[in-house]
């Protein structure tokens, strides 16, 4: 398993890195020129990223390359689907947030104890920590633009002139929507890396499990915004619906950080 970890880590660094040189050519060439290959270059090493993720679970013993593989794969998979969103949205991007909780789900399936070592854990829990400390921070810029625009829209609509001292409504949907995109890849990233917090709370005296509160308001909250981004692909929600998911994710991401303190999470 250690060496089809290693083979393929090895593809996946060749693919982006050709996927880099291929888009580095192409900003070189005239304008408007499509760099061809560049998407299954990408999608060649999130594969084998993924396999090699797979595999490093699947050894016996300290879970230390696990969680560094485990680190890389969530970065690469937040960043996959919060540049593919905002530069051209499609159906197949929904995968990773799933993706995302399938590791959770696995890891914490397979967590055992002695699997665990001390520096390991204690790294992948500090970037889970930043992960959703920060998705909770831009949930709370999503959720205030898009409260905002449901109060600007209230404004105009009663001609009050307050509604011309608040922030256009085209730009409070942008943010709004940028936000939602970047907290819900912060909080795909938490998720999956959350599969390492419960291995590494089971190794101690610590109790966390997927029935946690926090875990379950982050599933919820996941599910809304994936929800949400299939909704929008299919022209089915309109701004005020994007603007009441935005309040919505950002009173589940207070709700999760309030059960951290409520249920003890480690």
């Amino acid at each position: 398993m250690h060496t089809l970890a290693l083979v393929a880590l090895f593809i996946a660094g060749a693919a982006y890195c050709a996927a880099a040189g291929r888009r580095w050519r192409g900003l070189g060439s005239a304008a408007g020129t499509v760099v061809v290959g560049v998407g299954w270059l990408l999608g060649l090493g999130y594969g084998a990223l993924t396999v090699a993720l797979i595999a490093s679970l699947l050894e016996h013993g300290p879970h230390d390359f696990a969680y560094a593989v485990l680190g890389v794969w969530s970065a690469t998979a937040a960043l996959h689907f919060a540049l593919g969103f905002l530069a051209g949205p499609t159906r197949v991007l929904l995968v990773l947030p799933i993706g995302c909780l399938a590791i959770l789900l696995a890891m914490a399936g397979l967590a055992e104890p002695h699997a665990v070592s001390q520096n390991s854990a204690h790294a992948i829990v500090i970037l889970h920590s930043v992960c959703m400390a920060t998705h909770l921070a831009v949930a709370l810029v999503a959720g205030g633009a898009g409260g905002l625009y449901l109060v600007a829209v209230r404004q105009l609509k009663r001609a009050s002139p307050r509604a011309f001292r608040l922030p256009a409504l085209p730009l409070l949907e942008v943010v709004t929507e940028r936000a939602l995109i970047i907290a819900t890849a912060l909080l795909m990233a938490g998720l999956a890396t959350g599969g390492a917090a419960i291995e590494s709370a089971q190794a101690g005296s610590r109790a966390i499990s997927l029935a946690h509160p926090s875990v379950v308001i982050a599933f919820l909250s996941l599910a809304l915004l994936i929800g949400l981004f299939a909704l929008r692909l299919t022209n089915r929600l309109g701004r005020r619906g994007l603007a009441l998911v935005a309040v919505q994710t950002m009173v589940l991401a207070g709700l999760s950080a309030i059960g951290l303190q409520v249920v003890a999470h480690g």
